[in-house]
């Protein structure tokens, strides 16, 4: 009987524990962009003279830890060519449990324009102009860039304005925040190991929460190595 019971207890706490690590489980798929989003975004996140298709793009899901530290899923919108990359360094991300704290379509904002998770939303695509170059695309607006933790990752942007709107304490490198991400940091070795260029070293003025992909005719970028710039050539490139 207590043989009995100890095989019970066993298969109990077994049963327990597949299924609770079965939910932390990494998600990461894409598939061409359903029809109920496609609506969504049309209008909004997409126009008509936007420089890629609707078809160009994918949508995307994959898992995130949260502000909460608890798993989530969250969806993405980017370029077809990019998708496969951007899920392998969100499961590198995962696996690391760097905190993330919302990663919801932009154009769900349409029509939640006061969800609370707006400030600090990591997302990708998004038809718009450059907010540090107004006279120039984003690079959101092909698929191909990806914002992480923006709220605490903030921009000087056109205008002498901050974006997002009151994160201008973050600016400050060395203030430690979650969802801070800093060079040398793990996050920055895993974007940049995968060919995606950080925001931070732009020229025309940092952008800590900003990676994105190099896409030419002919060529992506798979990887990047970073090396501290000691050759003097800020001023030169």
């Amino acid at each position: 009987m207590k043989n009995h019971f100890k095989l019970l207890t066993f298969s109990v706490l077994f049963f327990f524990l597949t299924n609770l690590f079965a939910d932390f489980k990494f998600i990461g798929t894409h598939e061409p962009i359903p029809e109920n989003i496609r609506k969504q975004m049309i209008g909004t996140t997409w126009k008509k003279s936007c420089p890629v298709s609707l078809d160009q793009l994918s949508y995307v899901r994959v898992s995130y830890w949260g502000f909460d530290n608890k798993p989530h899923v969250g969806e993405l919108i980017l370029n077809k060519v990019v998708a496969e990359s951007a899920i392998d360094v969100f499961k590198q991300i995962y696996q690391i449990r760097f905190p993330i704290e919302s990663m919801k379509l932009r154009s769900c904002y349409f029509k939640h324009p006061n969800d609370s998770s707006k400030k600090d939303n990591s997302s990708a695509f998004n038809y718009r102009k450059d907010d540090q170059t107004p006279t120039q695309l984003s690079l959101h607006s092909y698929g191909i860039a990806i914002d992480i933790n923006p709220f605490y990752n903030p921009a000087p942007v056109a205008g002498g304005k901050v974006d997002p709107e009151g994160a201008a304490k973050y600016l400050n490198r060395n203030i430690d925040h979650k969802g801070m991400i800093k060079q040398n940091s793990q996050v920055f070795h895993i974007m940049t190991k995968h060919g995606w260029a950080w925001g931070q070293y732009f020229k025309k003025g940092a952008d800590p929460m900003h990676f994105e992909k190099i896409v030419t005719r002919q060529y992506i970028i798979k990887s990047y190595e970073y090396f501290p710039n000691s050759w003097g050539l800020n001023d030169a490139m």
